[in-house]
């Protein structure tokens, strides 16, 4: 509940719920946070500090304009303990659902272009302990998240990268779930990732990510409307990109990677090989949109092998593949041009 003067301590891996498996079934287990509450994370507990709600289980955290939910770090509530450069002092929300992805753990799926699968589910990254996500339930509800913000997170879980938490992470999450009006700023990882899943978003500001700003892979096959993109005003990571399209290196798993993304500004920051990566396979369809960077605009891997353009190959309705990218009303300052 609100209550003023009150913010609530995050400390080490908090769940909502436990694991119901692929089924579909809801736990009766929903956290709800009211409009206005403040949450923190804890600097003293070495654990990394992250909330997690568990396939089967919700999150119900709706805020107003004047009323945002804000998830931060300790350190925020200082006057001096945040700045402009602040990143990476809590882990971050993870969303876990009963959607499909098209990569599945050893010993489940595969999948089909219907992801419907009883079997197929897959490890969310960014935890010591695996926790699952995926199923055969497109409209799975994993709760509402609105008019939130999610401050100053981001820890590479281990060395190498490949494993890290970011500011929303988004597994399996149907599309009966609502995320809506979402800023993710300063993560010291991704602003936002989804792996597989089929939940549609609105209203996204990602600012100050450090790594990518939107991240989607594993089959993941939403829309996204009204998103803005701002990456760290330094400079991130020489292999950030606003948007980062993958499908983990199997080029023709499905379901197929396909997001939709509508009214969208990005700016990129970072000195990386272009501002929008595109590869794997994976489809995209970008309309009514504004990209500035100084690199340039586009890095489209094409091929997987020295015969497989899956990513700019010609549509093929048997592999689920709409073809090349497809770029609708998008206005292109890149290289200072």
């Amino acid at each position: 509940p609100k209550v003023t003067g009150v913010a609530y301590l995050l400390s080490g891996n908090v769940e909502v719920g436990t694991d119901v498996g692929t089924t579909g079934a809801f736990s009766g287990v929903t956290l709800t946070i009211d409009a206005g509450v403040t949450v923190v994370a804890d600097p003293v507990d070495p654990a990394n500090d992250v909330l997690l709600v568990n396939r089967g289980s919700r999150i119900d955290a709706v805020g107003t304009p004047s009323a945002p939910i804000i998830f931060t770090s300790r350190q925020n509530l200082s006057a001096t303990g945040t700045s402009d450069s602040t990143q990476g002092q809590w882990g971050g929300i993870i969303l876990l659902g009963q959607a499909a992805t098209g990569v599945c753990r050893t010993g489940t799926g595969p999948n089909d272009a219907a992801g419907s699968s009883t079997t197929c589910e897959n490890s969310v990254e960014g935890l010591v302990t695996p926790r699952f996500y995926g199923g055969p339930t497109a409209a799975s509800n994993s709760g509402r998240m609105q008019y939130v913000q999610i401050r100053f997170t981001g820890i590479d879980i281990s060395a190498g990268g490949g494993n890290e938490l970011q500011g929303l992470t988004l597994g399996g999450v149907g599309s009966g779930t609502l995320i809506s009006h979402i800023q993710s700023h300063n993560s010291a990882d991704d602003g936002i990732e989804i792996f597989g899943g089929t939940n549609n978003l609105r209203y996204i500001a990602i600012t100050g990510a450090d790594d990518d700003g939107f991240d989607y892979d594993n089959g993941y096959r939403g829309f996204v409307q009204f998103m803005v993109i701002a990456q760290k005003p330094g400079g991130a990571t020489s292999d950030s990109f606003t948007l980062e399209v993958d499908s983990n290196g199997n080029e023709d798993l499905v379901p197929r990677t396909y997001a939709q993304i509508a009214n969208f500004t990005f700016i990129q920051t970072a000195s990386a090989v272009g501002a929008l990566r595109i590869r794997g396979g994976a489809d995209t369809r970008l309309v009514n949109g504004i990209l500035q960077s100084a690199v340039p605009c586009l890095n489209i891997v094409a091929q997987n092998s020295a015969t497989d353009r899956s990513t700019i190959r010609a549509a093929n309705p048997a592999l689920q593949d709409v073809g090349p990218p497809i770029f609708s009303s998008i206005y292109f300052a890149c290289s200072n041009r």
